[in-house]
């Protein structure tokens, strides 16, 4: 399974988590160029998966909200 799939099977929760732990790695000043560039990557493909995850409870939200209007 590549990084990308993996991504793709986590929850908001688990995604968000991991942004937040790129972020402090980031923070830290502890990294090596290459290993910031890395991370950076890495928080920029969390991002995208948790503003699909959002966009996809949004619609779901709207599809209810549109029913119960009948």
């Amino acid at each position: 399974m590549s990084n990308q799939d993996k991504q793709q099977d986590l929850s908001f929760e688990q995604a968000l988590d991991g942004l937040t732990t790129m972020v402090e790695k980031l923070e830290s000043g502890k990294l090596s160029l290459e290993e910031s560039v890395k991370a950076f990557e890495e928080g920029v493909k969390l991002t995208r998966q948790c503003e699909k995850l959002l966009d996809d409870a949004e619609q779901r939200l709207q599809v209810l909200d549109s029913d119960g209007e009948d």
